[in-house]
């Protein structure tokens, strides 16, 4: 979001939004054969593992997103958000979803099907960009949240915050560890909208840039990320073992696990980071390969698919070598590629 930028960059949220999108790229290697791999295999344990590790990316993304855009240095112009934020991201939407619509079609034969199957897979898009039109609604109740945050006092907004933690990642966190269909109807109807999914998330961002957690807190939370990570690949695989299916709702962005491993990550960034000094080369490229993460974001998915059709997939070698490889070679292409568009003159901002 465009507005009144503080003077100093603050490159410990640019190397944050570089680790975000490379656990992005690393989870969708991870899952390229996810669903279709025997749960039993140890393929499919490997594949699982990584990704269980590498969910934290779009909390991250978020929580950046709420440090920096609910910040009381921001000067905010609504009709600049629309022009210039939610304008950008709805073209962009819109436009890859076109093309990855255009590049599920490809096989299809006009006279045969119509216009109408065309239509549909260009509206359906591909499955990774759910995150825009949900930062687009991020955008749109930003003003009034601004308002709230910056009016509230500390308890008042750990109040929310504990809205978030008991009925949002709580709920979570127990629907992935329990079948019952009790269980799953009690926690249905105890969803509370605007408490839940990734508003919590933009206001927990905020809250740790500019409110903070005690040091005593902080360093709880420091010695609970490892454990959390293994916590997730064991419970990740051994649910799926337990109930014959692959489930990986324990470490989704809602898991309680993945919660802590998202704010211990936010946190190392901030405290050891957040006063690094930087030369100017490790400065420049930082920013360079942070400005091109939202490229990488959209075009990552579709690059996968082109190179498993030329047989450059997760498993062309064992995928414990594999799925890393395939998400270095994904990252590096689409970081050149990002950085090439975006410098489009007039229309490279609206495709990456």
């Amino acid at each position: 979001m465009n507005g009144k930028r503080i003077k100093k960059r603050m490159l410990h949220y640019d190397l944050l939004r570089i680790i975000a999108a490379f656990s992005v790229v690393m989870l969708h290697s991870a899952a390229q054969y996810w669903y279709t791999l025997d749960i039993h295999s140890r393929e499919w344990i490997i594949a699982n593992s990584y990704d269980a590790v590498f969910r934290f990316g779009v909390p991250v993304f978020v929580m950046i997103s709420g440090a920096l855009f609910l910040s009381s240095e921001y000067e905010l112009d609504i009709r600049h958000l629309y022009k210039h934020n939610i304008l950008r991201f709805v073209v962009l939407y819109i436009v890859w979803s076109c093309l990855y619509g255009l590049w599920d079609t490809r096989n299809f034969c006009f006279a045969e099907v119509g216009v109408k199957p065309y239509l549909k897979e260009m509206l359906h898009g591909s499955y990774h960009l759910w995150f825009l039109p949900m930062l687009i609604g991020l955008y749109m109740i930003l003003p009034m949240v601004r308002i709230w945050v910056h009016h509230a006092d500390r308890k008042n907004l750990q109040y929310f915050l504990g809205l978030f933690l008991v009925l949002q990642v709580g709920r979570e966190t127990l629907r992935a560890v329990t079948m019952m269909d009790e269980i799953h109807y009690i926690l249905d109807i105890t969803k509370v909208e605007m408490a839940c999914s990734y508003l919590g998330y933009f206001v927990w961002g905020y809250y740790l840039a500019h409110v903070g957690l005690s040091q005593r807190l902080c360093k709880v939370i420091y010695w609970l990320v490892v454990p959390s990570i293994l916590l997730n690949v064991v419970l990740g695989n051994g649910l799926s073992y337990h109930y014959e299916k692959a489930m990986g709702n324990i470490y989704d962005s809602f898991g309680i696990f993945t919660f802590i491993v998202v704010t211990g990550l936010f946190l190392v960034a901030q405290e050891f980071f957040g006063r690094k000094q930087f030369a100017c080369t490790s400065t420049a490229i930082i920013k360079e390969v942070s400005a091109d993460t939202l490229g990488i974001y959209v075009m990552h998915v579709g690059l996968m698919g082109v190179l498993a059709n030329r047989g450059i997939d997760s498993m062309m070698v064992p995928n414990i070598i594999g799925v890393p490889l395939l998400a270095v070679i994904c990252f590096v292409i689409c970081m050149i590629a990002a950085a090439v568009l975006r410098r489009i003159p007039m229309i490279g901002k609206f495709i990456c």
